[in-house]
C-alpha cells in the first residue's frame, strides 16, 4: 500500500513524484523514464519551446533548467538539443531523489475507494490516489485515407527516431506543422528524396523570439480553467492553427519541394510495392513510404491499461470532446482519487498541459489535494 501510484515517468511524471516525495506521500512512480523523449524522437533535432520556459518542477523551484545549465556547463540556447533536455530531466531527478519504478501498467482497477494496479511483471501496488501521467503514445492519429495501407507504407511521425532507412527513397510527408518540416529535414539530411504535402496555401512560422509563447502557455496554466465558459468554447472551438519553428527553415527551405492546396483522394498499394496517392485535383504521386505527421486525437478509449469498468465510471467532456476526461479544478476525475495531467488535462485546464509548460501548475494543484485527501480519510479512520 503506497499514498500514490503515479503513471507514466516523463517530466511531468517525475515533477509530481518529486513534489509528493518532499510532502512526505509515499508513492511509486511507474515507467521506462524519459522513453519518448530518449527513445522515441530523434536526438539530432532541438525543442521548439525556449529553454527558458521547460523546466521540470520541485517545491521549491531549486533544479531549474538554468541551474543545470549552470553546473553542467550546458549552452542555455535557443533552440535547445533533446539530448540535453534529457539530461536535464535526469539530473533533476537525481537532485530531488525520484525514485523510478522500471515496469509498466497492464491494467488499474477500482473497488471500494482503493485502486489496484498490476504491472507487466504482475507486481501489485495498492493506492487511494492515482495520477495518471502518460503522454501521447497512446493517440498517433492516421487520417482514413490512408489506413488501409500497410505499415510498411505508411507510419506516423510518432517513434521515428532514424529516418537513414529511407536513403534515396522517395517520401511523402503528410502535414504542415513542426513535426512535419522536422520529419522533411530529417529524411532530406538522411539522403531521402521527400516532398511535404499539405492542405493549407500557405505554412505558418513562429518568430524567432520564442519567449512570449512560452510565457503565454504557463499563464494559461494558472489562468484557463477558470475563465468565462464563452472564452473556453472559442478555444476549443478554434482549430489549432499549428506553426512551424523559424530554426526549421534553413533545413527545408530550398531543399525539399513543398506543395500546398493538396488534398489525398486516395491511396493505394502497387504491385511493385509503393504507394500511389491520387490527390483532390487528380495529381498523382507514387512513393516509396508516407510518413503521416497528421497529429494526436486524445481517447480515452485508446489507454490500454483502464478497463471498461473504470471507462464508463468516468465523466466525459461533451461531444465532440468526450474524449477527454471531466475534470475538477484539482484535476480530479469523476472517480474519487484518480487524476489526470498532461495532455489528458489539455481540454478541462488548456492548451498548456499538452506541453511542459504545464508542469508547475498540476503539481502545485495536484500533490497538496492528495496530502489533503489523505489527512482527511485518516481523520476519518478510513
Amino acid at each position: 500500500m503506497v499514498d500514490l501510484v503515479i503513471v507514466g515517468a516523463g517530466p511531468y511524471g517525475i515533477s509530481l513524484a518529486a513534489h509528493a516525495a518532499a510532502c512526505g506521500l509515499s508513492y511509486v512512480l511507474l515507467g521506462d523514464p524519459m522513453k519518448f523523449w530518449k527513445a522515441q524522437m530523434p536526438q539530432n533535432m532541438f525543442i521548439r519551446t525556449n529553454p527558458r520556459y521547460i523546466s521540470l518542477s520541485d517545491p521549491e523551484d531549486r533544479y531549474t533548467i538554468e541551474r543545470y545549465s549552470s553546473e553542467s556547463g550546458t549552452p542555455l540556447a535557443s533552440p535547445f538539443p533533446r539530448p540535453a533536455f534529457v539530461d536535464y530531466a535526469f539530473w533533476f531527478a537525481e537532485h530531488t531523489s525520484v525514485s523510478f519504478t522500471t515496469e509498466l501498467v497492464a491494467s488499474l482497477d477500482h473497488a471500494n475507494g482503493c485502486f489496484l494496479v498490476t504491472t507487466d511483471n504482475n507486481k501489485r501496488y495498492l493506492a487511494k490516489h492515482v495520477i495518471v501521467a502518460t503522454g501521447l503514445q497512446h493517440y498517433s492519429y492516421i487520417p482514413a485515407v490512408l489506413r488501409e495501407l500497410s505499415p510498411e507504407l505508411v507510419t506516423h511521425t510518432f517513434g521515428q527516431t532514424n529516418f537513414h532507412r529511407f536513403a534515396g527513397k522517395q517520401v511523402a510527408v503528410i502535414g504542415s506543422g513542426q513535426s512535419a518540416w522536422e520529419a522533411a529535414a530529417l529524411l532530406h539530411l538522411a539522403g531521402s528524396k521527400p516532398e511535404l504535402l499539405y492542405r493549407r496555401e500557405t505554412i505558418m512560422f513562429a518568430g524567432e523570439d520564442n519567449t512570449a509563447s512560452g510565457q503565454r502557455l504557463i499563464d494559461s496554466s494558472e489562468q484557463f480553467y477558470s475563465q468565462p465558459i464563452e472564452l473556453k468554447l472559442e478555444r476549443w472551438n478554434t482549430p489549432r492553427q499549428g506553426s512551424v519553428a523559424a530554426f526549421l527553415r534553413p533545413y527545408v527551405e530550398g531543399k525539399v519541394t513543398a506543395t500546398g492546396n493538396s488534398v489525398i483522394e486516395r491511396a493505394e498499394p502497387t504491385e511493385d510495392g509503393k504507394a500511389k496517392l491520387t490527390l483532390a485535383n487528380k495529381q498523382i504521386r507514387l512513393v516509396d513510404h508516407i510518413i503521416s505527421a497528421t497529429g494526436y486525437r486524445i481517447s480515452l478509449d485508446r489507454i490500454p491499461f483502464l478497463p471498461l469498468s473504470l471507462l464508463l465510471a468516468l465523466k466525459r467532456e461533451q461531444a465532440p470532446f468526450d474524449g477527454f476526461p471531466l475534470l475538477g479544478s484539482r484535476f480530479e476525475s469523476s472517480v474519487p482519487g484518480l487524476y489526470f495531467a498532461g495532455p489528458l488535462a489539455s481540454h478541462t485546464h488548456g492548451p498548456a498541459f499538452g506541453f511542459v509548460a504545464g508542469i508547475r501548475q498540476a503539481c502545485r494543484t495536484i500533490i497538496p489535494d492528495v496530502k489533503k485527501n489523505k489527512h482527511n480519510k485518516q481523520e476519518q479512520g478510513t
